[in-house]
């Protein structure tokens, strides 16, 4: 019996397939994996490991912080986020690739460069349409000359955000690669380039084909390389277990948890499980979602608590304390997917791996570590 109450197994075979496929989509895009939130949550260093095996080139990051760690890889690293003032010297020391946003940040960065006799590899992000971050497009062709007029800065990369690429409807997505090709065209006009150009992420990748088409030679998979099921293309790569902790039977009229959202309506038998929503397990679960035990789906009942979950064995005659409980997952014909748990919750995968706590053991099976 493991000492650890519940575990997350990632398999970094279906990880590489999964990468394998994305790059059949973006064509001669070369992939860029983003890793932030140690890579969502997942195990950055392990996850960008069996990547750079897999044939990635470069990763990315959301914050210096995570950044300075996948440098531990021995990829090039580029920040996607937003670079506050208080970072820019330990950045400009990092060797890192820095995000420009704004001329001021450009400035602040030259600056320190100079300071430190570096030259800096930066990123300039456009802000084509995600209102977020970015050059804004009345004044960015002339905020991106005068960047690349100040000293210490060496153009790495040109990129964008999409809005909507996740939806239906394409039309603004379409828009804002428009909004870049302008741009792209206008420097090109003034013999200013950028050795990478970037604006797709995993939806673009699948859906938006021109996103990977000239100028653009980088695209960056995040989330969907892990397979969260709303795509065919790729398999999950996580299956989530923990173990029964006890056994109880429940008259007719007996509730169970907090706030008794459960009443048995017959006498029940339950087991108590050993993961509740520090775990990762979505409070959105409670009395609507489902576990695998012993080849069977056992229906959660009452209300999620932090540590611990109860579900319904009453048709699992044999279940017995120390058992092993499928959260997410396959066995046999049986499976509990990350899109299930999306569609109870109302959000993405990108959310359910996040939420996966840090007790949870990290298990790594099928690839290089």
């Amino acid at each position: 019996m493991s000492l650890s109450r519940v575990i997350c197994k990632i398999d970094l075979q279906v990880l590489k397939e999964n990468f394998a496929q994305l790059q059949k989509h973006a064509k001669s895009c070369a992939l860029m994996p983003v890793l932030k939130y140690d890579a969502y949550g997942l195990g950055a260093l392990e996850i960008g490991s069996a990547l750079k095996s897999a044939g990635a080139k470069r990763t990315a990051a959301a914050t210096l912080e995570e950044a300075v760690i996948l440098q531990k890889i021995g990829l090039p690293v580029q920040i996607l986020g937003l670079l506050p003032d208080w970072e820019i010297s330990d950045a400009v020391a990092s060797g890192v690739i820095l995000p420009v946003d704004s001329l001021v940040t450009a400035q602040k960065i030259s600056a320190e460069a100079v300071k430190q006799q570096k030259q800096v590899k930066i990123a300039v992000k456009l802000d084509t349409g995600m209102g977020r971050l970015g050059l804004q497009m009345p004044n960015a062709l002339a905020d991106i000359e005068k960047i690349l007029n100040l000293p210490g800065l060496v153009p790495d990369s040109l990129f964008s955000h999409f809005a909507t690429a996740a939806q239906p409807d394409l039309f603004f997505a379409s828009m804002q690669l428009n909004n870049f090709r302008k741009i792209w065209n206008a420097l090109q006009e003034k013999n200013i380039s950028f050795p990478y150009r970037h604006h797709a992420a995993g939806d673009a990748i699948l859906k938006l084909p021109e996103a990977t088409d000239a100028p653009f030679n980088l695209a960056r998979p995040g989330g969907m390389m892990y397979g969260d099921n709303f795509s065919s293309t790729c398999k999950q790569v996580i299956e989530l277990r923990t173990f029964i902790g006890e056994i109880r039977e429940i008259p007719k009229g007996g509730s169970v948890g907090y706030f008794r959202l459960f009443i048995a309506d017959k006498p029940r038998k339950v087991a108590v499980l050993l993961a509740g929503y520090a775990d990762g397990i979505p409070l959105a679960l409670s009395n609507r979602g489902h576990v695998i035990i012993r080849g069977h789906y056992c229906p959660i009942i009452g209300r999620i608590s932090m540590d611990y979950t109860v579900v319904d064995i009453s048709d699992v005659p044999d279940a017995a304390v120390g058992d092993e409980v499928v959260l997410l997952g396959k066995r046999g014909d049986l499976e509990v997917t990350v899109a299930q748990w999306g569609q109870l919750k109302g959000t993405h995968g990108h959310d359910i791996w996040c939420a996966i706590g840090h007790r949870v053991k990290r298990e790594y099976c099928g690839g290089e570590r």
